[in-house]
């Protein structure tokens, strides 16, 4: 059912007006032909039919045209602070890291038995007890499986941070109010049911801070036309009880801790569009595009900004190349927006996505690139890409610097990855104090006397020991001492294995010259 909110409340006068109004008009264009053949009988007048429809055509018709005249309404439904300056410092050790498709790997293994009725719902990241994570409901299968189980026996959680934090199948109170149930235990229509007279822009499944699961469900009202929705209120559902509390939008402050979004992530991206498409209206949209800008992805992505949840995207030209804009975070809660252009010219998520999967590592791992953010790390705009197999099982992580493009990948024998690539760029970026890589239980101490050795073009040393059959391989980048390496010198160093068959070459950490 539509929502009982106006203009999208038409719909309900559609359903009895179309249907009598298409009936009546056969059954006049019926008498229409017979009276050609019978004179005495009467034409019906088709104009009493033809009217109403009319009128509520144009009307639809004025909706729809609404926001092409009244476009720069459409951007100022967005509450946005342009900033020159760099966003908040990252905190290491709260980087989102694992992507979704990894979630959803690590999530199905531990539904187990469940999985005859029970299927991996949405997950959505959102912050509990200050670590980013991945939620998700067990929904029903079917109809089938909804009428033998009725509840859901609880939900499944995986860390945003951790790559190597074990999926826990949480089980608390049984959930009956879900979205795959049905009929009056349909979630979406439990709460239709009490505030039906807002749209339902969003339900997200959050946990509170005993760690228990409770639905979130935004709502909302279109401001121009069908379109320009504003946020209104949101409604907390427990779903074992059913019980609901609304809280009015002007009463957000009072939201309980836990709560780390309210805006869906899709409304978040149209704010975007409007924001950056409707600069000067419409038709300077359309035509001139004069100091227009786009979001580069079709997708927001839900970090932790300081001590902020907020939804991120990046912002690009409309000829769509590999250069931003600028960048935008949204707080999830309260709808504030801040637009970053300090990192004008620099390299955007596609950019970015594309210099990592060039990347001879990359390349002979066979990995894929996902979810890039951009955190201000070191005091640079860094992209941060995780990299997965293609099960989805998360391996490691990539930085990009924005300004130039340099790559980094963390060294997926590492114990930590992301620690390892973290540390290589902040030795790049010769930050004083970076962490230490870590170094794996594979990565033994070695040494001997250099036989063969060659620079390659990206700035990678390879060379060979005297009596040992293995190719090693050294990033200049790391250590520019490696450069000064000829055959005959002595070395020590502790090297990491390979990280896949096709891989013949063991990689540096640690490296000791001496002559």
């Amino acid at each position: 059912m539509p929502p009982l909110v106006f203009p999208q409340a038409i719909s309900l006068l559609l359903y009895t007006l179309i249907p009598n109004a298409v009936y009546s008009s056969m059954l006049a264009a019926r008498t229409f032909i017979a009276s050609r053949r019978v004179v005495s009988i009467r034409r019906t007048p088709l104009r009493a039919y033809f009217i109403p429809l009319a009128l509520v055509g144009g009307f639809a018709v004025i909706l729809i045209i609404a926001p092409f005249v009244d476009a720069s309404g459409l951007r100022d439904v967005v509450d946005v602070t342009a900033s020159t300056s760099l966003p908040p410092s990252a905190d290491l050790k709260h980087i989102r890291v694992v992507p979704q498709e990894a979630a959803v790997f690590a999530g199905n293994k531990v539904v187990g038995q469940l999985g005859a009725y029970y299927t991996v719902g949405d997950f959505n990241v959102q912050v509990a007890n200050g670590r980013l994570v991945w939620v998700a409901p067990l929904e029903f299968q079917g109809l089938v499986q909804w009428l033998s189980r009725r509840t859901s026996p609880g939900v499944i959680v995986v860390s945003a941070e951790d790559p190597d934090g074990q999926p826990e199948l949480r089980q608390r109170a049984p959930m009956r109010y879900i979205p795959s149930a049905l009929f009056n235990d349909n979630l979406y229509r439990h709460v239709y049911m009490t505030y039906g007279t807002e749209q339902i822009l969003e339900t997200t499944l959050q946990l509170d801070d005993s760690g228990n699961p409770e639905y979130l469900c935004t709502l909302g009202r279109p401001t121009i036309g069908w379109t320009g929705q504003r946020v209104t209120g949101v409604v907390i559902v427990d779903p074992a009880t059913g019980a609901m509390h609304r809280i009015d939008r002007r009463d957000f402050g009072s939201l309980p801790s836990w709560v780390s979004r309210v805006y869906p992530n899709d409304l978040a991206l149209e704010y975007n569009s409007w924001f950056g498409q409707f600069v000067h209206g419409m038709w300077n949209y359309l035509l001139v595009k004069r100091d227009v800008h786009v979001p580069a992805r079709d997708e927001v992505f839900g970090l932790l900004a300081g001590s902020r949840f907020v939804w991120f995207v990046d912002h690009t030209s409309p000829a769509s190349d590999q250069s931003m804009t600028g960048f935008t975070y949204m707080d999830t809660v309260t709808g504030a927006m801040t637009y970053y252009t300090s990192s004008g010219g620099e390299f955007n998520s596609r950019g970015a996505e594309a210099a990592v999967a060039s990347n001879p590592i990359v390349r002979q791992g066979k990995l894929f690139p996902t979810q890039p953010l951009l955190y201000d790390v070191f005091g640079q705009n860094t992209w941060v890409v995780p990299l997965v197999a293609e099960t989805g099982k998360y391996q490691t992580v990539a930085l990009v610097q924005a300004k130039n493009g340099h790559v980094v990948v963390g060294t997926s024998s590492s114990p930590k990855p992301q620690d390892d690539a973290f540390a290589q760029y902040a030795t790049f970026l010769g930050v004083a104090g970076a962490p230490a890589a870590p170094l794996s239980a594979s990565a033994l101490e070695t040494g001997g006397t250099i036989d063969r050795s060659a620079n390659a073009p990206d700035g990678t040393v390879y060379f060979t020991l005297r009596g040992n059959g293995r190719m090693y391989a050294a990033d200049s980048r790391d250590d520019p001492a490696v450069l000064l390496m000829r055959p005959g010198d002595a070395v020590r160093f502790h090297a990491a294995p390979p990280t896949s068959g096709a891989d013949r070459v063991d990689h540096l950490r640690d490296a000791a010259f001496a002559r």
